[in-house]
């Protein structure tokens, strides 16, 4: 079963907290995949991850079933892949499939506050219980 880490978020945005764990994630040299349901947020999420740090830049592949497998350490996705044989798996949105979530060494997700915390807390809190069980419409 996959380590899960789950990060407390102070507010509703994630997108500053998502990148400094990538960015730390980077550096250790762990390959990464990001999963991000929604098309417009992980084109979102593509365009801040080139300019959250002046300077500075986080290097990583918007996937698509195009570009086949990659060497690259951070990719995107929005299906149910590991096309860079990633062993983190980083949740940048609504939660993944169960099931193709466990196939990870790691998983991290950001909890927000409030009720829907509580909903994401329950979720995962299904998923360690019985990956396959787990799905998004059960939140």
């Amino acid at each position: 079963m996959a380590r899960l880490e789950l990060h407390e978020l102070q507010t509703e945005k994630r997108a500053g907290e998502l990148a400094a764990l990538l960015m730390k994630l980077y550096e250790s040299r762990s390959r990464v995949v990001v999963w991000v349901a929604d098309e417009g947020r992980r084109q979102i999420l593509d365009d801040y991850l080139w300019t959250f740090q002046k300077l500075a830049f986080l290097p990583h592949v918007l996937w698509g079933p195009n570009l086949g497998d990659l060497e690259e350490a951070v990719v995107l996705v929005g299906e149910s892949t590991n096309p860079n044989r990633a062993t983190v798996l980083v949740v940048g949105d609504d939660p993944p499939p169960g099931e193709w979530a466990a196939t990870f060494d790691e998983v991290h997700d950001f909890i927000p506050p409030g009720e829907g915390g509580d909903e994401r807390r329950a979720f995962w809190d299904r998923w360690q219980d019985d990956p396959q069980s787990a799905n998004v419409e059960g939140m």
